[in-house]
């Protein structure tokens, strides 16, 4: 049976969507070890994301296998252009997108983000943004085959 995308129901899905933040952190972490624990930050995280869906028209999609959360993607919609420099017109943001480390490899990931994609389409914004962190090399060629384009790249230096 396919995987089934639905709109995130809170009272059905925020533990596993809390669940979902904490392992897409743990594995950042790896990535990034100077980022805060994980456990820590995903209550405060959680809240943040849907304050933000409530701001900027967002939606979590959840996709199921079989009754059980495998993964989730958060798409805002309008969201205004944060800098005077940048174009001014609202786009849309894909804020996370995860799936649990078994349901990988089996295209649920790109499944996620064309339905995030659609969801920006029909809210009318013409042009979709992700972050991916500069050692996230799968999460970035999964964008680059979703056609995806590098924009701009932050860069730290630890002092």
């Amino acid at each position: 049976m396919p995987f089934v995308i639905r709109a995130y129901e809170p009272s059905r899905d925020a533990a596993q969507l809390r669940q979902l933040v904490i392992e897409l952190h743990e594995f950042e972490r790896k990535l990034e070890p100077a980022l805060p624990e994980s456990e820590k930050m995903a209550d405060p995280y959680v809240s943040t994301l849907l304050e933000r869906c409530a701001r900027w028209c967002g939606q979590i999609l959840i996709a199921e296998d079989l009754g059980a959360v495998a993964g989730f993607v958060a798409v805002l919609t309008r969201v205004p252009p944060e800098e005077p420099d940048e174009v001014q017109q609202e786009h849309a943001y894909v804020t996370d997108l995860i799936v649990f480390r078994r349901y990988r490899r089996r295209g649920l990931g790109a499944l996620l983000l064309q339905h995030a994609e659609a969801v920006a389409r029909k809210a009318g914004a013409t042009h979709l943004r992700v972050d991916v962190l500069a050692k996230n090399s799968g999460a970035h060629e999964l964008y680059e085959r979703l056609k995806f384009r590098d924009f701009a790249v932050k860069m730290v230096k630890q002092l």
